[in-house]
């Protein structure tokens, strides 16, 4: 009849809205790409493209002021042979296991000691144990300088004040003691990142298991063990990776306090790098040195994490 519609019409059986067409063609929503259009923008201008300059900047022998000189890999090549480059590099990964180490085990234990006890004053406490890492490094530096200097340095006068004056010495003028003294001060700025970050993880652990173990008779011990590690794996993990590639962007620190000296005792690769691409004027090398760094950071980034899921995946 033709005062009836057919089943084929009925658009609460065929799930087409009245009117629609099905040979007409769907449109693509334009919205998101509009929104992603000047975050991509600023990553490829800031990021991407700074990037590939470096590449193709590593591959070129240049002073910074004349016209440059392809060599391919050539640098690359030099890096291999660069005992000072060897160097540096090694003072970087020992660096880098101190700091998954010392300052992310002195953040661990601090957060123990201020997320489960009854302190008197533990708001102030963290904010004084924090306080190193907002401070500038380069004023940091520079009381640590104060702090290691021979003359009058408090580290030399307390050795004196205790009876133990043969032990006083340059601590940033010898050769075996310039990189600990360093390490000691990079360590006493970083630990407050560690702290804050793991104090958040046990805060968010829920008080109930820490119950159920303690009428379980678990002690102290048995309940950071099997409790608290556990449940800060996650954290962890971030502040291990992020203070590892900390480790490997060393510049302000060691430039103000001994820029990479006694010798090359403290050299690090983004020292040398500098000194490379400004002072010798060799900026494709200093490229180069850039190039090598970038690619250990990731290296060891992936590394970490492939590792890190592999040993989740086994618990």
């Amino acid at each position: 009849m033709a005062g009836l519609r057919s089943v084929d019409e009925d658009p609460l059986r065929t799930g087409r809205p009245r009117g629609s067409s099905s040979g007409r063609s769907k449109r693509v929503p334009i919205a998101p790409y509009l929104y992603l259009a000047l975050p991509v923008l600023v990553y490829g201008t800031f990021s991407l493209w700074p990037t590939l300059q470096l590449l193709l900047l590593s591959l070129n022998d240049w002073d910074g002021l004349g016209p440059q000189r392809f060599i391919g890999i050539q640098n690359f090549v030099e890096l291999l042979g660069d005992d000072v480059f060897w160097e540096a590099l090694t003072h970087n990964l020992l660096w880098m296991v101190g700091a998954a180490l010392f300052p992310v085990g002195i953040g661990l234990l601090l957060a123990s000691l201020l997320a489960r006890s009854a302190t008197f004053g533990r708001t102030a406490l963290r904010t004084v144990y924090f306080l190193p890492q907002v401070l500038a490094t380069v004023a940091v530096a520079v009381i640590w300088g104060w702090i290691y200097d021979p003359t009058f340095g408090a580290v030399n006068t307390m050795l004196t004040m205790v009876g133990l004056r043969g032990l006083a010495m340059p601590w940033l003028g010898d050769q075996t003691t310039a990189l600990p003294a360093l390490f000691i001060t990079w360590t006493w700025v970083q630990y407050g990142f560690s702290m804050v970050v793991l104090l958040a993880g046990m805060n968010a652990i829920d008080e109930v298991f820490y119950d159920a173990a303690k009428v379980d008779g678990a002690g102290r011990w048995h309940q950071f063990r099997h409790i608290t590690i556990p449940f800060l794996s996650g954290p962890l993990a971030t502040v291990v990776l992020v203070t590892a590639i900390g480790a490997f962007q060393l510049f302000d620190l060691v430039f103000v306090m001994t820029r990479g000296g006694p010798g090359t005792s403290t050299q690090v690769l983004d020292i040398y790098m500098l000194e490379n691409a400004i002072r010798y004027s060799r900026v494709g090398y200093g490229a180069a040195i850039a190039v090598a760094l970038s690619a250990m950071v990731w290296f060891f980034s992936i590394l970490y994490l492939r590792a890190r899921g592999t040993f989740r995946a086994e618990r």
